[in-house]
Order: structure tokens, then C-alpha cells, then sequence
């Protein structure tokens, strides 16, 4: 019965720890008082911009459009740098776990390869006893390597019909 919850629990976080990591990485990089700040600057450049004519003020609104375009290539460079570093993180965290839960993974089948998951009453698994059972000589039982497998069909197809009812 434990190893039935452990590979199931690992299946399930297969699916569940990359959500989390986007979660939290997405709070972790939040925009900075500077970002906040230039975009501010940027408003009233804009609405100083949209209040001096073009025509009559030429020079003044042209040496506000300069500032204006400085700024935004400012907050351009900073909001990537930014992007890039948290994407970096997600990246870096979601493919560490998933070679982490891989090598647990491997460990599991290499102890556990001749254990059955599940024993199950007689005749039950009839047609398909021979297919579940392998590599272990039980009958009537799912091994290790095939709980992983129908485990990892039937949470894919969940997340895949939560993802499609959402949209």
C-alpha cells in the first residue's frame, strides 16, 4: 500500500510541482520601485508630450520625445533583464526537479522491480493479467513500472481536460 501512494505521489508531483514553481517565481520576480517609477515618468512625459504642440514648440517637444524614448529604452532593458531572470529560475528549478523525480523514480523500479503495487482477487485482470504484471511473476497484480505508466496516462488526461474546460 506505501508503494502504491509513493509512485502515485510522485506521479502527481510531476504534474503539480511546475505549477507551483511558476507561482512562486512569478511573486519572487515582481516588478521593482524603479520600474514603477519610470513608468510613472513615462505618464507625465506622455502627457506633457500630448500638451505642447508639435508645430509652435518644436525643440521643447523634441527634447521631451528624446527623454521619453531614453526612458523607455530604460525600463525596456530593466523589465527583460528582469523576464529573463525569472525565466532562468523557472527553468532552472522545474528541470532540477524533474531529474530529482526521475533518478527517484529510477531508485523505485530498481528496488522495488520484482513488487506488485497492487494484488488484486483472482482472474480480475483476465485478459491483460500478463501485461500488467511485468516484470514481476505475480498474478493478478500491476507492477511498478506499469503503475507508473497508467498513473502518469490518467494524470496527463486529468490536467488536459482541467486545461480544456478552462478555456
Amino acid at each position: 500500500m506505501n508503494l502504491l501512494l509513493i509512485s502515485t505521489l510522485i506521479c502527481i508531483l510531476e504534474y503539480i510541482v511546475p505549477i507551483v514553481i511558476t507561482y512562486f517565481t512569478t511573486h519572487l520576480y515582481v516588478r521593482k520601485k524603479q520600474e514603477v517609477e519610470l513608468r510613472k515618468n513615462l505618464a507625465t512625459i506622455r502627457q506633457e508630450m500630448a500638451s505642447i504642440s508639435m508645430v509652435d514648440e518644436f525643440a521643447k517637444y523634441a527634447k521631451l520625445q528624446r527623454k521619453y524614448n531614453k526612458l523607455e529604452n530604460t525600463l525596456k532593458e530593466i523589465e527583460n533583464g528582469r523576464l529573463s531572470n525569472r525565466r532562468k529560475a523557472r527553468l532552472l528549478t522545474t528541470y532540477g526537479f524533474r531529474f530529482i523525480n526521475g533518478i527517484l523514480i529510477m531508485i523505485f523500479l530498481y528496488i522495488y522491480n520484482n513488487e506488485p503495487v497492487i494484488k488484486l482477487p483472482k482472474d480480475i485482470l483476465w485478459p491483460i493479467n500478463y501485461f500488467l504484471r511485468w516484470p514481476t511473476n505475480h498474478e493478478d497484480s500491476i507492477s511498478l513500472i506499469m503503475w507508473f505508466i497508467i498513473a502518469r496516462i490518467a494524470i496527463s488526461k486529468c490536467t488536459q481536460i482541467h486545461i480544456t474546460s478552462n478555456h
